[in-house]
């Protein structure tokens, strides 16, 4: 058995916006295909046997957009309950959204890129309630790194795409 630590400067984007906690949210929502997504995604993902029938699937799921919604947890009502208070704290809700077909890109080149795809983002209403912060780690500072400071150009490029499409969306839903 051996250890072996590698240092990750990772880049925390934070974007600032004047609107609602529930329009952001509402925005991802169908940005994400919420309806179609989640644990349908899951399931579909589970028994998917061809690449044909992977790239329809999940066209299909995506509605034609870039990420798919994995998954989404809310903080804020256990945050409450710890808390033992009512509705008070920040509504916070993190959003766990990707595409294998980006993931399986940058797999190519690195057998750790799982470990930080599909990406996470945070939603979390201002305290003072004048509207709401999304929050994530860039994803190319986690995924294009190497311990020997070689970092393949092809992987480097895919998790630059992935920075870019992330942004966008991020973009799209704070305006």
């Amino acid at each position: 058995m051996s250890k072996t630590a590698h240092d990750v400067h990772a880049k925390r984007i934070i974007f600032d916006s004047s609107l609602s906690f529930v329009e952001v949210t509402a925005r991802l929502d169908r940005e994400l295909n919420k309806d179609k997504a989640g644990p349908k995604l899951h399931e579909f993902l589970r028994g998917v046997k061809t690449r044909a029938e992977l790239e329809s699937g999940l066209q299909n799921i995506s509605g034609g957009n870039d990420f798919i919604l994995f998954g989404a947890l809310s903080f804020d009502g256990w945050h409450n309950a710890y808390l033992d208070q009512t509705g008070q704290a920040p509504k916070m809700t993190q959003y766990i959204l990707g595409n294998p077909l980006i993931a399986a890109t940058m797999m190519l080149h690195d057998p750790y890129v799982p470990l930080n795809v599909p990406p996470r983002i945070l939603v979390v209403e201002k305290a003072d309630k004048s509207g709401t912060q999304v929050v994530y780690f860039q994803p190319s500072s986690l995924i294009a790194v190497s311990a020997d400071g070689n970092v393949k150009p092809e992987l480097k490029a895919a998790a630059e795409g992935l920075d870019a499409r992330l942004e966008a969306l991020m973009r799209k839903v704070t305006v």
